[in-house]
């Protein structure tokens, strides 16, 4: 069965979008998330469905406006349902795209969230949605990365970034991924990827696409260090791309071992897949596990990653 997509302008209601700092607690139910998030000015809803498990206040009110506007002036309200003929108003503490698969069927009661209608539209045609946005923005990328392993899942991966755009996921705002030097915006036309300093918070991307795991691979020739189209069409003939940090560490995990120093993905660095030693630490060894530097050779080969599909 289809969903049925219904779009609600918020405008008239909220002169501005409201930024909530931090969850507080309420008399109903204590608002535990303790995060900042951010809800636009405009709900799209989902008809005959609804989020369980997140419902944290019950009321009645005369119509689903009305119920928008008490969500937006609730810290805790992330995302509500509304049902017509009981006039009932259900304030959730989270999101469908934060948990875009567990949507259920409730006759006569809709769900309303900040996700774009291209989002529902993915729901509508029955697709698995194997990506996720977090409901909290974070100010850095170990809380972002603590987030999505709540629910099971794992910052991104640049391979699945681009296999979400190729699959019509929507556009998302400046985001965690798995690579802690930058973030990534999800566009209509692809993926678009940028280098810090982060100026506000930002949410997580989370990925729970099946991992087919393979072994990096070395590319054939080595290349200068400022040669980076070279470096990445090294790898490309090998039907694989440069290697960032996270996916030397998942290598590291499966027992892959080097001890050898070659380039990645991070410009202007090298990295060696042997875990961290007491001659680097703090942002030269990653995550506790793949020594990176600062320091590389001029001239050496490249780290890459297979290709997934």
């Amino acid at each position: 069965m289809l969903f049925l997509l219904l779009l609600l302008p918020m405008s008239g209601l909220v002169t501005e979008a409201f930024f909530g700092s931090h969850c507080q607690e309420m008399q109903l139910k204590p608002c535990t998330r303790g995060c900042s998030r951010v809800l636009d000015r405009e709900f799209n809803g989902v008809a005959n469905r609804v989020l369980p498990g997140h419902v944290y206040r019950n009321l009645t009110v005369r119509c689903q406006f009305v119920c928008a506007r008490v969500c937006l002036a609730d810290r805790c309200c992330f995302s509500f349902h509304y049902s017509e003929g009981e006039r009932r108003c259900e304030l959730n503490g989270a999101t469908a795209s934060r948990y875009p698969l567990a949507l259920i069927e409730r006759t006569g009661t809709n769900y309303y969230g900040p996700e774009e209608p291209s989002f529902a539209e993915l729901l509508t045609n029955g697709r698995e949605v194997a990506i996720s946005l977090t409901d909290c923005w974070y100010r850095t990328h170990a809380s972002a990365a603590s987030e999505c392993r709540k629910t099971g899942q794992h910052l991104c991966l640049q391979w699945e970034l681009d296999h979400a755009s190729k699959e019509g996921y929507p556009a998302t705002p400046l985001s965690w991924y798995a690579d802690p030097d930058s973030q990534a915006v999800l566009t209509e036309t692809g993926v678009t990827y940028h280098d810090l300093p982060l100026t506000s918070p930002s949410p997580g991307l989370c990925c729970s696409l099946p991992m087919s795991y393979r072994h990096p691979v070395l590319t054939r020739e080595s290349y200068d260090l400022a040669d980076r189209a070279g470096q990445a069409s090294g790898c490309s003939d090998l039907a694989a791309h440069l290697c960032t940090l996270a996916e030397l560490k998942e290598a590291y995990e499966h027992g892959y071992r080097s001890w050898d120093w070659y380039y990645l993905a991070t410009p202007n660095r090298d990295a060696s897949v042997a875990g961290c030693s007491e001659y680097h630490y703090g942002d030269e060894c990653y995550q506790d596990t793949i020594a990176n530097t600062p320091r590389p050779e001029w001239r050496t080969r490249a780290y890459c990653c297979p290709n997934r599909a």
